[in-house]
């Protein structure tokens, strides 16, 4: 009997594509599936996270995959969509167009998660806290790590600040590069990457204030960077790690208490006025400069909540009238936000465009797919966590309501209940860091613990397999569980230091786990599958 297309596509993927010339496809073994264009999908973002596909490689023409892969178009584009929707690769269209590979970057993520957070009301002086908890160690780190030409660097990049003074845009775009550079410095990926997606929603505020008549105020908040950025790198040159960690946190607290003075701490974060002007200065590529601005236009709008989760756009043809544009160009901004999940584009009899607001689910996904492809360890990951997570836990013993108290009394008996059952005790875990976390009354803070939650969770059967295997695990659940009813109290204390310390001893304490098993040196990108 002969096997139909469809039926041949449910069997079928492919194996890595090689750079070089001649045939480069090759055929996999046959593995059932009922849905080969995921599959597809997951072997070409293997390939692109690990490096086997290289950044700016283009991928062969439609015609040649869908021959060679034996596939129809419909699956072959649907596994590109997937793809592109993950910011791994990017469709080009018109004459020698095609799917090229990217390597995914911070910008995706951080225009997502400030989406977010402005739906959440989330204010600048949350921001601030965010900067507070994170940056001022990583700054003392990057100081022990800096060599001789990564303070070459960080001078030219400050040079590039004192240049761009007067001209807002390229002012804050200059501070953040400097900002950006130091944390990466720290040398820990998973850092660099939480700290510059929150750096960027930072900036727009800067943006904001400085871009404002008050030109008196700009030229305050200007000078005031710039004489920190200088003392910042007076004890960089010391390599006097105490000194520069002190020298952030003044920088952080003059910077913010000039933003506070102009009345704008409190309010809701607005990241329109930011977008709109990128896309104003959008330059020539691959996608129409009209799309880019149609695109930030419609990402304002649900920002500032005049478009809603389920609205219905216009027609095409009302879309087009309106913005006065050409509908293959209106097409390209439309599918930009339904890459970036902001959008449905249905066919059929209920066709048409329709909002969809954005979740921390997607943005722990993005910001999951960056740490894989820098190539992020699980130690790394876990040192992250030893920074970020004690100072959050301690503002949350300060802040603590008594019902979020009460929950966490629950959760606390239930793991008490369970130390001797892994894999329960991981999920009972879990649950008890997002409930604890969520107390913190900051959206995002709670954010970033919602991202290093999702990948917890992506990890998560691969930790509990290799756990149950060894035998003083049980113990171990027994000290974390002890370790957290001692949280528990320090928090209906309000007893924001010793609610830290305890965190930091439970993590403390993971550590040497990890170390024993070998298991931190594994990378995320393999943990997660």
């Amino acid at each position: 009997m002969t096997e139909s297309p469809e039926s041949a596509e449910r069997t079928s993927a492919m194996m890595p594509i090689q750079p070089g010339d001649g045939d480069v496809w090759r055929s996999m073994p046959r593995r059932n599936t009922q849905k080969v264009s995921h599959l597809l999908a997951a072997d070409l973002r293997h390939q692109i996270l690990t490096g086997q596909l290289a950044a700016d490689q283009q991928l062969p023409p439609e015609a040649d995959l869908t021959k060679r892969l034996q596939i129809s178009r419909e699956t072959l584009r649907e596994a590109l969509r997937i793809l592109e929707s993950q910011q791994l690769l990017e469709i080009r269209r018109g004459r020698g167009g095609g799917a090229v590979v990217r390597r995914p970057g911070l910008e995706a993520v951080s225009r997502y998660v400030a989406l977010l957070l402005q739906l959440r009301s989330t204010t600048l002086e949350h921001l601030e806290e965010v900067r507070s908890v994170i940056e001022p160690a990583a700054a003392g780190q990057a100081v022990g790590l800096a060599g001789t030409g990564h303070l070459k660097t960080l001078v030219a990049l400050h040079d590039s600040e004192r240049s761009a003074e007067g001209d807002p845009l390229g002012f804050v775009t200059a501070i953040t590069a400097f900002d950006q550079a130091v944390t990466e410095l720290a040398g820990n990926q998973t850092l660099a990457v939480i700290a510059g997606v929150f750096r960027d929603i930072y900036a727009g505020q800067v943006y904001s204030s400085i871009d404002s008549k008050d030109a008196v105020a700009a030229d305050q908040i200007a000078r005031r960077v710039i004489v920190s950025h200088s003392a910042f790198l007076d004890a960089a040159r010391r390599r006097d790690a105490a000194l520069a960690q002190k020298t952030w946190s003044d920088y952080l607290f003059t910077t913010n208490r000039l933003l506070v003075g102009r009345k704008v701490s409190r309010r809701p974060i607005d990241i329109a006025p930011l977008w709109r002007a990128q896309a104003g200065q959008a330059g020539s590529g691959p996608t129409p400069r009209r799309a880019l601005i149609l695109a930030a236009e419609f990402r304002a709008r649900i920002a500032e909540g005049r478009l809603k989760d389920g609205d219905r756009l216009p027609s095409l043809a009302d879309l087009a009238d309106e913005f006065s544009i050409s509908r293959p160009t209106l097409r390209e901004a439309l599918r930009i936000l339904e890459m970036e999940y902001l959008l449905d584009l249905r066919t059929g009899d209920r066709g048409g465009a329709s909002i969809r607001t954005p979740s921390s689910r997607v943005a722990a996904q993005q910001a999951g797919i960056v740490l894989e492809a820098r190539g992020t360890t699980f130690a790394d990951f876990f040192r992250a966590t030893q920074q970020i997570m004690p100072p959050i836990i301690g503002l949350v013993a300060s802040r603590i309501t008594p019902t979020r108290l009460k929950m966490l009394n629950d959760v606390s008996s239930r793991l008490a209940a369970c130390t001797e059952n892994t894999s329960e005790f991981v999920t009972t875990w879990r649950e008890a860091e997002m409930i604890a976390f969520s107390a913190v009354k900051n959206p995002a803070l709670t954010v970033i613990a919602e991202i290093m939650h999702w990948v917890r969770v992506g990890v998560e059967p691969a930790v509990t397999a290799d756990a149950t295997r060894l035998p003083w695990v049980a113990k171990t659940n027994r000290n974390a569980q002890r370790l957290f009813a001692q949280f528990v109290a320090a928090a209906a204390e309000q007893d924001s230091v010793g609610a830290a310390e305890v965190w930091a001893e439970n993590l403390k304490a993971n550590a040497s786990w990890f170390q024993e098993s070998g298991f931190g040196e594994r990378l995320v990108l393999d943990l997660m599958g």
